[in-house]
């Protein structure tokens, strides 16, 4: 076995086949590598790797034609099957000769997600665990070559044969979704390139090694029963035990794999953790009683598979909830006779079957994304699915829901948009009201003030406090630009805080600001509010935000607690209009939240919660990790209009890091990867055939 293994390795190189197929592969994926990993500097390398397979596969016939068609050539196949190996080993042996080129090249690849961690943050667990998938995806496809060079003879057929299966694998992913459209259902997995992919995605999942694996072996084995069908030595009976210890073998790799995805044993090494479900949204899903179908209604996206694994989640810890994947046409119907408008043309619809309740979540919800200002172009920095879903499992089951009212009419902010996406996230009913119109604050659970930049009206004034007297809540967002608003600051004296309108809090502390501006602040969450674990190791970004002070002279039936306070560090700055170079500090802690309780004789109370920067709920800093400003959000509303929420789940983070690359480096790297070092293995191979056929 050792010697046709090594005059294998010889053949690849001793002729250029070897070293054509290495200088192609290198530069292909350097190609890739440079372009997307560099010239767009980012830190996604499973992408590169997954552009590499594609373009990779067309040009495995190169190797695959010489393991058995070129002996047929040669007419060397008589001498190698009448030697005293065993059919096994030849083939073992000529496999094994054929992937070491493969694996030569990922092994010079293999140094490239380290050098891109030195310019940037990588996922390096991603980028391993895809280029692991990608050599037994491509070990995976040679073997299937290797097959085919078993059947047929001369090089040219086996080459154009190869190349049409492996061209059919490239399109087998649409064909299979060709046939779902006319409603033939195939099983799940059938294609090479959707394991592939899921390993590229992140999710590490026994299956896809299992189903490498066990295709590997199967061409194996079927080249093995193929020359040994073919030897004019053996006898039939000898051929009949061959097949027959080979079916058994065959059998038990497919137990094999059906066992392992049985198990499903998975690891999520995603950077935001997209495939695991956060503890507590487990808990609420094991207490789930109703009996709930999802439905996916399809529609033409590419986060089809990523909802889908995610959702695989929500069945594997409930066994009440049905998920289902509708049809073209099955959606169109449901679209229609459900009157479901969509962004996409996709979602969820969630129906529970013991309340006759149903609510459809939008796959534009669930997608979370911002203006990529170097392209003008949207891209997708995050994926809400698991919040969605929990708040429409909590709306279907019957849960009641507060509703709440947005004041209106004093030139509130657009930013505003933010605090009304969570709001929709929760399922809390909203609606805006004018009270200068002939709104009024009638079945109002909880009033949102959000950032004035006018006062309000004296009968505005007079109504809100007839609200609050009778045991009205309300969460107030102040603005530093607005100015002094004597009314909007009566109001909050009431609940016993007190504002400085117009200066803004500078931090000292790097340990209290984002990098970059010392009016980002960090403050720290305090105990005596809410629990300490909505910050769960994240942070909350308070952007200038102006001082919020406790009133000494309290009521004694007003409670304030503090909810958000700056380092000692931290100092007020102002500046003085009849000098405005000159400058005044103050130094601090300061309160940039407050939470207010007023106690009635009768038994009632109302209650207001402050929180001096309108930016803390802008789409910045609610829909992406580190921040945890939406979970405080979440935890306010809670306070003022308590409800049943199932948990507060992240948004995961999908925005590849960025790799701080100048344009002169990223040139350099690009020659080097593209064409210096295939260029050098083109030169060594040649200089080798020179060499041979001057000692010939």
């Amino acid at each position: 076995m050792k010697t046709i293994f090594s005059k294998e390795i010889k053949s690849y190189f001793n002729s250029f086949s070897g070293y054509l197929f290495l200088a192609f592969f290198l530069m292909s994926e350097g190609l890739y590598h440079y372009i997307y990993n560099y010239t767009y500097a980012s830190a996604d390398y499973p992408y590169t790797i997954e552009a590499t397979s594609l373009l990779l596969i067309f040009f495995l016939p190169v190797i695959c034609v010489r393991i058995f068609a070129h002996e047929r050539k040669l007419g060397t196949d008589r001498l190698l099957f009448t030697s005293p190996v065993s059919n096994t080993r030849i083939v073992l042996a000529k496999y094994s000769a054929a992937l070491l080129p493969v694996l030569m090249g990922c092994a010079l690849i293999s140094f490239h997600p380290l050098i891109m961690a030195e310019y940037g943050e990588v996922n390096l667990r991603a980028a391993y665990w895809g280029l692991f998938v990608f050599i037994l995806f491509v070990a995976a496809m040679l073997a299937a070559g290797m097959f085919i060079s078993s059947l047929v003879s001369g090089e040219l057929v086996a080459g154009i044969v190869t190349f049409a299966c492996m061209m059919f694998i490239s399109l087998l992913d649409p064909f299979i979704e060709m046939l779902r459209g006319y409603g033939i259902e195939l099983p799940t997995g059938v294609s090479p390139l959707s394991h592939l992919h899921e390993g590229l995605a992140g999710r590490a999942s026994l299956a896809d090694v299992a189903y490498f694996l066990i295709l590997i072996l199967i061409f194996i084995i079927a080249t093995v029963v193929s020359i040994s069908s073919s030897r004019k030595d053996m006898r039939s009976g000898e051929k009949l035990k061959t097949a027959g210890i080979y079916a058994v073998l065959f059998a038990a790799a497919l137990a094999f794999n059906l066992l392992a995805n049985a198990v499903d044993i998975h690891v999520d090494m995603t950077a935001g953790g997209l495939y695991s479900l956060e503890d507590t949204t487990v808990e609420y899903l094991e207490a789930f009683d109703d009996e709930v179908t999802v439905t996916y209604i399809t529609g033409e996206n590419d986060e089809e598979k990523v909802f889908s694994d995610i959702m695989e989640g929500f069945t594997d810890a409930c066994d009440n909830i049905e998920y289902v994947v509708a049809l073209e046409g099955e959606s169109l119907a449901l679209i229609k006779n459900k009157g479901i408008t969509t962004q996409f043309g996709s979602g969820f619809l969630v129906e529970d079957h013991d309340t006759g309740l149903e609510r459809f979540v939008d796959v534009g919800e669930m997608i979370i994304s911002s203006v990529d200002y170097d392209t003008l172009a949207y891209k997708i920095t995050g994926v809400d699915f698991e919040g969605r879903m929990l708040s429409a499992l909590s709306y279907v089951e019957g849960s009641v829901r507060p509703t709440v009212k947005l004041l209106t009419g004093h030139g509130e902010d657009e930013l505003i948009s933010g605090l009304v996406a969570v709001l929709d996230r929760e399922g809390i009913a909203h609606e805006s009201v004018s009270l200068t119109t002939s709104g009024n604050l009638d079945n109002c659970d909880a009033l949102v003030i959000y950032a004035p930049v006018s006062d309000l009206a004296e009968s505005e004034y007079d109504a809100v406090l007839e609200y609050i007297l009778g045991g009205g809540r309300i969460l107030v967002f102040t603005d530093a630009a607005a100015g002094s608003l004597p009314n909007l600051e009566s109001l909050m004296r009431h609940f016993g805080i007190d504002s400085d309108p117009g200066k803004m809090i500078g931090e000292n502390d790097p340990d209290h600001y984002l990098s970059g501006s010392n009016m980002e602040l960090l403050p720290t969450l305090c105990e005596e509010a809410f629990p300490t674990d909505i910050r769960k190791g994240s942070m909350i970004v308070c952007p200038y935000a102006s001082p919020l002070f406790i009133r000494s002279n309290l009521n004694e039936n007003v409670t304030v607690s503090p909810i958000l306070r700056t380092s000692e560090n931290s100092e007020v700055i102002w500046y003085s209009e009849d000098d405005p170079e000159s400058e005044e500090k103050i130094g601090g802690p300061f309160y940039v939240g407050l939470m207010s309780r007023e106690e009635y004789s009768d038994g009632t109370s109302s209650e207001m919660i402050v929180y001096s920067t309108p930016y803390m709920v802008s789409d910045m800093f609610l829909w992406s990790e580190p921040y945890a400003n939406e979970r405080l959000t979440v935890a306010t509303l809670m306070e003022l209009a308590p409800y049943k929420s199932p948990v507060l789940a992240p948004v995961r983070n999908v925005d590849n890091a960025v790799l701080a690359v100048t344009a002169e480096e990223s040139t350099l790297i690009g020659v080097l990867y593209i064409g210096l070092i295939p260029a050098c293995i083109i030169v060594i191979g040649a200089l080798h055939l020179i060499r041979r056929r001057k000692k010939a």
